[in-house]
């Protein structure tokens, strides 16, 4: 019973965060994960294994005033939009 009232909250966060102008690819991204990942996390399919830890980040994004344009996600982690780092 308490999974579930994390993933209810996870999901909540997730979709108040993009209220607020966030991509599932962007909080992806803060989050060091897969966009794929952070879907399934929003569906309820899937839940990550350190709840506590993620709330407490998705919390820390909510209050953040500058919300990061979507980054496009790659197979390399250093190559962003095409250009290799």
């Amino acid at each position: 019973m308490v999974l579930y009232l994390i993933m209810n909250d996870i999901q909540i966060r997730i979709a108040q965060l993009e209220e607020k102008g966030w991509t599932l690819a962007a909080l992806a991204d803060e989050l060091g994960i897969t966009p794929n990942a952070v879907e399934k996390w929003k569906a309820g399919d899937r839940h990550p294994s350190n709840t506590k830890a993620i709330l407490l980040l998705l919390d820390q994004l909510a209050k953040q005033k500058r919300i990061p344009k979507k980054r496009r996600y790659t197979q390399n982690r250093h190559t962003v939009e095409g250009v290799k780092g």
